[in-house]
């Protein structure tokens, strides 16, 4: 199994043995130059770009699994208390085989939560020999919690976010069109299970017919700048 031990700014961190693991206080920044990386806890931070954490931020670990109806994560859970915007590169989650539920190493999947709390997986690569997924994004994402799960076995299921509740969608599953029930939509975005956008209108309906069967991540926003996200099945 693939153990760590970071020193960092001159501070010596298990990622093991505590849950908090970096602070970030008012007008201080940590700076992860390109081509450099972070290992914060278990999680490796490799910018494609300079990168820049500033603004209060706590960072830490929590080996409670994300649930979503009977689909989880595995025993390990890196969140942040403010957002981290426009990350580009590579993140590499380390596990214990002790933390995986059940979930074969060969099916984990990264997981990213957004800011509206929806996950969204990305297909990586597994080094079962070091018990690590890693995925490197070339389109900027933002992200506040990091995890693992089974491929297949989204954390995110039929209504993504518990608010606003006048905006649904029907039908799902679907073999064609998708309607939007909300009143000024101002944007319904689709994207597929690796965050790629796929299409986007302003309209109440999309038209999915030339789509592959699969699964589909819907971010509808109205006027009022209100958003909900769904996962579609494709048929």
């Amino acid at each position: 199994m693939k153990k760590k031990l970071l020193l960092l700014f001159g501070l010596f961190i298990s990622p093991f043995l505590f849950s908090q693991i970096l602070t970030v206080n008012s007008g201080t920044s940590v700076s992860i130059a390109s081509g450099s990386s972070v290992t914060l806890g278990g999680l490796e931070i490799a910018p494609s770009d300079t990168y820049v954490i500033s603004g209060v931020n706590d960072f830490s670990r929590s080996a409670t699994a994300v649930t979503s109806s009977s689909n989880t994560s595995v025993s390990r859970v890196y969140s942040t208390t403010a957002l981290l915007s426009g990350f580009t590169g590579m993140l590499t989650f380390s596990y214990l085989e002790g933390e995986l539920n059940g979930i074969a190493e060969r099916n984990l999947v990264l997981e990213l939560q957004a800011s509206d709390d929806s996950w969204t997986s990305y297909l990586g690569t597994v080094d079962e020999a070091n018990n690590t997924v890693s995925y490197t994004f070339t389109d900027p994402v933002s992200f506040k919690a990091v995890t693992a799960s089974a491929a297949g076995a989204t954390l995110t299921i039929e209504d993504l976010s518990p608010a606003p509740s006048s905006i649904y969608v029907y039908p799902n599953p679907t073999a064609n069109r998708i309607y939007i029930q909300a009143d000024s939509i101002k944007k319904a975005a689709l994207f597929d299970l690796m965050g790629r956008k796929v299409m986007e209108t302003t309209q109440d309906q999309l038209d999915l017919g030339n789509l592959n069967i699969g699964s589909f991540i819907l971010k509808v926003t109205t006027d009022n700048n209100k958003s909900k996200s769904f996962k579609i099945l494709k048929k």
